[in-house]
């Protein structure tokens, strides 16, 4: 049940964010490798490489962050001879504090300090841009998964929260596949096909269930910590 309503978080921030941050990526692929004569059925096996690539990106870091993330929580728990359960409700109240933060980014349309180089982006997108082969299309995609966005690092959050990576991987395959569909569609169509007023009602319906997840995941913290 968690996860049908992940998601619909997912589904509806990518209605009123995704298209919108991401939009001009898919834009601006469709104008610079295709052709005029481009057959329909290789722009959709472009699209689809596209955002497989995106989702292949949003697991691994989800996969990566959580190794990291647990492991370092091992160390920690013997370096401060503390019992992992109380460390780990801890940890698990300030990521649903980050979480709440990043809802708040989100809905405002604030900057991500966590942003990596523009160069590193620029200088790949403007590579991948010039090459027409399809499986660039699928590196565009994985390149795209790197992006600094919050909604990206409110889900790799949510992720840290579970118990084991299995989870953690359910939570982050969720945010590709629900992003999927809205993605695909954008680019299929080559336009705008949701109108302003219907996205910020998306982002509002959003906002309150991102801000509703980190409170539960704050509420298990406290409870590990023996304080609920």
């Amino acid at each position: 049940m968690e996860l049908t309503f992940l998601f619909l978080n997912a589904s509806l921030m990518a209605l009123s964010h995704c298209v919108g941050m991401c939009g001009g990526v898919v834009l601006a692929y469709c104008q610079s490798k295709f052709a005029p004569q481009t057959p329909l059925r290789i722009q959709l096996c472009a699209h689809t490489l596209y955002n497989l690539g995106r989702v292949s990106m949003y697991v691994l870091v989800g996969f990566l962050a959580f190794l990291g993330f647990h492991g370092l929580l091992e160390v920690l728990a013997k370096a401060l001879d503390l019992p992992r359960m109380r460390l780990q409700g801890g940890v698990l109240v300030s990521v649903g504090v980050l979480m709440a933060l990043f809802a708040l980014g989100f809905f405002l349309h604030l900057k991500s300090p966590l942003g990596l180089s523009g160069g590193f982006f620029a200088k790949g997108f403007k590579s991948l841009f010039s090459t027409p082969s399809l499986p660039s299309f699928y590196a565009l995609g994985l390149l795209n998964g790197l992006l600094p966005c919050g909604m990206v690092y409110w889900f790799v959050l949510n992720a840290l929260a579970r118990p084991n990576l299995a989870s953690a991987l359910e939570v982050m395959l969720v945010l590709g596949l629900a992003t999927f569909a809205p993605m695909f569609v954008f680019g299929a169509l080559f336009g705008n096909f949701l109108s302003s007023k219907w996205r910020a009602w998306f982002q509002k319906a959003a906002f309150v269930l991102l801000l509703g997840f980190a409170g539960h995941t704050i509420y298990m913290g406290a409870k590990m910590l023996g304080h609920a």
